[in-house]
């Protein structure tokens, strides 16, 4: 007996790409006709770009710095600040209608969890910075320990 296969049909997945698309070509259309959507969105770009790549120059080293996150933070501060002035220039037509309220609201959302996962790094990192402070001072502990059993009798403790 063999083993039954189902393929997912395409169809969903097709037909919200179609939306997206849909919706793009509006976006697109709405910046040639706007000059003020038009710098914002070029000012979305070039701070999503910066963030993207303060990332990517983390990933190429596995590690991520605290300089890159430290861009990536005040990128997305700017980008928030820069979203907020839109909806309160835009708040009356906002209230107005379903669709821009609901994505407000999920704007506001996503900045609350974005808030909370920047909270939990700065946890973290102090928790790391409290914790490099005391490999530092057991580090200088040893070393005076080690300098004083030299000069006592001679020898090196600690390599």
């Amino acid at each position: 007996m063999g083993g039954h296969m189902s393929k997912k049909s395409a169809e969903p997945s097709t037909a919200i790409n179609l939306q997206f698309l849909a919706e793009l070509t509006s976006y697109e259309a709405a910046c040639k006709a706007d000059a003020d959507l038009q710098s914002f969105d070029r000012s979305v770009h070039t701070r999503t770009s910066h963030a993207i790549n303060a990332l990517a120059m983390g990933v190429e080293v596995r590690s991520l710095s605290f300089d890159s996150l430290k861009q990536v933070t005040e990128c997305l501060l700017e980008m928030n600040q820069e979203v907020v002035k839109v909806i309160l220039e835009c708040k009356q037509d906002i209230w107005k209608t379903p669709e821009l309220f609901e994505l407000v609201e999920e704007y506001f959302e996503n900045s609350l969890q974005t808030l909370d996962f920047c909270a939990a790094l700065e946890k973290c990192l102090k928790r790391v910075k409290d914790s490099q402070l005391l490999v530092t001072v057991a580090l200088q502990q040893f070393e005076d320990e080690d300098q004083e059993t030299e000069e006592k009798t001679g020898e090196t403790r600690y390599l």
